[in-house]
């Protein structure tokens, strides 16, 4: 009898713990006016669980703006250029985003997308080191180049400009991040990961992620700039004992008439489908 009830237990928890499936019209719903990607990968099962693909999006390679700050973020604590308690001092200079406009920490760059400190860190790391680190990493196209003509990469490469990389790309990138697999100290990568933290899902697990935003096309630095817009959110997911990658992003089929960047429409979008996924059956 007592076998009989630990194997009831034991299957009620399973059922209660099942995803649950995303539909496809539920994506066509989602990202109906939008090129876009939504990858969510099992790391334990080594395994996607869920895609929308549609038109191969998820291999188009594209800025990866501030997501990139995951990227620098592992080189500058691999190199010993900030640690968890270095300070990044305002100078005053009032910016476009209020959350810029003071003193930051490691964690609040990534949680504030604070460009000034990223601009600050790179030309400390130096043009030859990132190019190494981006061929460690595996990281797009590596082309660190920047605007063309501008000599700009240090500061702009990464910004609607010449890095770029693609969703799927994006995916084998964390998946070595996760699993230590970067040429970067195992510390520099738990740092990092722990700045990541926003919170948890509905259903209680932890997430982890970055946005990013820009310009499918020219960038605003140059003359005539794209009114396509860019969007980036991807992250980790720990749930108990699993552990789940996502990778989002899209772009606007046509020029978008709001001035929203395209994150601020991605991360609700990307964040309902992951409490709908992880969500539990009552």
């Amino acid at each position: 009898m007592k076998r009989f009830m630990l194997f009831m237990i034991t299957m009620i928890t399973l059922l209660a713990s099942v995803a649950h499936a995303i539909s496809s019209r539920e994506y066509s719903q989602l990202f109906h006016d939008y090129n876009a990607c939504f990858i969510l990968y099992d790391v334990n099962k080594d395994k996607i669980v869920t895609k929308y693909n549609p038109h191969n999006y998820c291999n188009e390679r594209v800025a990866p703006d501030s997501t990139f700050k995951i990227a620098i973020s592992l080189m500058a604590f691999d190199q010993g250029i900030i640690n968890q308690q270095t300070v990044f001092k305002w100078d005053g200079i009032k910016r476009e985003l209020p959350g810029w406009n003071h003193d930051q920490t490691p964690q609040s760059w990534l949680q504030n997308s604070t460009l000034w400190v990223s601009q600050r860190i790179t030309p400390q790391l130096g043009y030859a080191r990132i190019k190494r680190y981006l061929a460690g990493f595996k990281y797009g196209n590596q082309d660190f180049s920047g605007d063309p003509g501008k000599n700009n990469g240090l500061t702009f490469a990464w910004l609607s400009s010449s890095l770029k990389i693609s969703a799927k790309e994006q995916l084998e990138f964390l998946k070595a991040m996760l699993n230590n697999r970067l040429p970067v100290s195992a510390q520099a990568a738990a740092n990092t990961k722990a700045n990541l933290y926003l919170g948890k899902l509905d259903g209680g697990a932890d997430y982890y992620g970055k946005t990013g935003s820009g310009r499918h096309g020219h960038n605003e630095r140059e003359a005539n700039p794209s009114q396509l817009r860019d969007g980036w959110f991807v992250g980790f997911i720990e749930n108990g004992n699993e552990r789940y990658i996502f990778v989002s992003n899209l772009s606007d089929k046509i020029p978008a008439i709001d001035k929203s960047y395209g994150s601020m429409i991605l991360k609700p979008i990307t964040v309902q489908l992951l409490n709908e996924y992880f969500s539990t059956k009552q």
